[in-house]
């Protein structure tokens, strides 16, 4: 099959034309006064302000355009997993450093010379603003962290706050859609399995429930089937006449499962088995969460040389509480266990570096909060089915500056972290000869002011003055930035303060600048003839 290839500056440009175009589509959502998309696609339509709904939706005709859009569409996708938010921003900020570099390019500097400052002046910038960042202290500062990442929605921002301080930094904050108009915030403690016991029959009550407390717990890698593997199990824990014994195994069937529910209906050895949730491997690895939280238990599995036949009294574990109902387990620890609890997670916390899925780490997060005990479900109401969409959209972003926020502190929003990049790279005294170098540094410190300039152009302002004049102010005060709704200065720590997560601020750069390093030295694109473009 044949294909069309071209050089030069007319492959640079087709393809800064694309990324150009995504940058111009998602830059209107941008800020408090952007405005919305509407998107047709094939589950139907739906109006949005989240800037990477919009990018996903973004495939154009031209396959050389198109190539530059998806090279900063990933770009803006890796920000928005690694910390949740600054899309648009990662959009915006690149834009300009293709739109100005393209020109220095053009006009005969040496594209590698010129990258090369743009990613020093990155990596100093970046490090001076992680420096700068500031802890975050109460509710209030990630309330406000979650307004200007939900574009103002003050019940969403609420619910997000209170939930992230009920869980800690180690919890988990899940999202789902609704049954009704509002949302609603649900908060859990303990770890919560949503498995039902092997038998209804474990239930001997008028109920479908159970609370045990003080109960004993086994957990054992591998199928019961056979009397002989829990005969020994139940002998051992009759020795322990007023404590329940709960086993958690791979599968419990046939006549382990007679047998067990034999015992528990004659009060002989009251008992409730549960089958490990997930699939395959992962049932493992649950079941050593369990194993983490239940004080003292052992992960029985053959395969480290345990024998479950011949069960050892020092084998078992136990847990403060346990409710149990027809659907799910919640198993409450001991202060004790906490130590294990901690290992664990770390554990858990070192695993989640290498996985590269993001429905993996979510449910890697999810083991962590259940660990932990700090676990929160947020489901988000709307009026029709896509305003549900949209604001769940809104939710995810915030969620994830939220989390940014917690782990990495806070810089000014409005803009104002950019300005101090900027402001930061225009102080520097490079020495290097390289003058296209030094206009690297630069043109990067130029393009920080873009985002405030954005924000104040979608408030029907003039974008280049407002940034003259916030950076006059922070000869006095570093802190002031521009209020849209009064249009004046304001200082950004006055109530309600407004601020932006600092790893979103400088994954945003970072990113920004990776698309710029490889659209601005593309000396070639080949794609299928005839399907090139005119």
């Amino acid at each position: 099959m044949t294909k069309s290839i071209r050089t030069g500056q007319d492959a640079r440009q087709r393809l800064l034309d694309g990324a150009l175009l995504l940058a111009k589509t998602v830059g209107v959502t941008y800020g408090p006064a952007g405005r919305f998309a509407m998107l047709d696609r094939m589950a139907g339509l739906l109006t949005t302000k989240d800037g990477m709904t919009v990018a996903r939706e973004m495939f154009l005709d031209s396959p050389e355009a198109n190539m530059g859009c998806q090279v900063l569409k990933e770009a803006c996708l890796t920000v928005n997993n690694k910390v949740g938010d600054g899309t648009t921003t990662t959009a915006l900020l690149a834009a300009e450093l293709l739109r100005e570099g393209h020109k220095m390019v053009v006009a005969g500097n040496n594209p590698m010379s010129l990258l090369r400052g743009i990613r020093d002046a990155a990596e100093d910038v970046c490090s001076h603003l992680e420096e700068r960042a500031i802890p975050v202290k109460d509710k209030q500062e990630l309330q406000q962290v979650a307004l200007t990442a939900s574009n103002g929605d003050a019940q969403i921002a609420e619910l997000l706050a209170e939930a992230a301080m009920a869980v800690g930094k180690d919890g988990t904050i899940i999202i789902e859609d609704g049954v009704g108009v509002e949302s609603e915030l649900i908060l859990k403690d303990g770890m919560e399995l949503e498995i039902s016991p092997v038998s209804l029959a474990f239930f001997t009550g008028p109920t479908l429930d159970r609370v045990i407390e003080g109960a004993l717990v086994a957990v054992i890698k591998g199928t019961l089937s056979s009397l002989a593997d829990v005969q020994d199990l139940m002998e051992t824990a009759s020795q322990w006449p007023h404590n329940e014994l709960i086993v958690f195994a791979d599968m419990i069937v046939g006549e382990a499962r007679a047998a067990m529910v034999l015992n528990n209906s004659k009060g002989v050895v009251k008992s409730c088995g549960f089958a490990a949730p997930g699939v395959g491997t992962h049932r493992a690895d649950y079941l050593q969460d369990i194993c983490a939280l239940a004080k003292g238990a052992a992960f029985v599995d053959p395969a480290a040389g345990y024998n479950h036949r011949k069960w050892n009294p020092e084998w078992f574990g136990s847990v403060r509480k346990a409710t149990i109902t027809r659907d799910k387990i919640v198993l409450e620890a001991y202060p004790e266990a906490e130590d294990r609890i901690q290992t664990r997670v770390h554990e858990l916390r070192g695993q989640e570096e290498t996985l590269s899925s993001g429905y993996d780490q979510d449910r890697l997060r999810e083991r962590m909060a259940k660990l932990s005990g700090g676990l929160a479900l947020l489901k988000i109401g709307g009026v029709m089915e896509a305003a549900r969409k949209e604001r769940r959209a809104r939710v995810e972003d915030a969620l994830g500056a939220v989390r940014s926020a917690l782990r990495g502190g806070v810089l000014p929003g409005g803009g104002v972290a950019y300005l101090w990049g900027s402001a930061f790279l225009g102080k520097m005294d490079l020495e290097d000869p390289d003058r296209t170098y030094r206009a690297g540094w630069k043109l990067l410190g130029k393009a920080l002011q873009v985002p405030l300039g954005k924000l104040v152009d979608n408030a029907g302002g003039v974008g280049s003055w407002v940034v003259g004049e916030v950076l006059g102010a922070h000869k006095e005060n570093l802190w002031m930035g521009w209020d849209f709704k009064t249009g004046g200065l304001r200082d950004m720590q006055m109530d309600p303060v407004v601020l932006d997560p600092a790893p979103v601020v400088v994954e945003v750069i970072r990113a920004a600048v990776s698309v710029a390093t490889v659209l601005l030295t593309v000396e070639t694109s080949v794609c299928l003839a005839g399907v090139c473009g005119e």
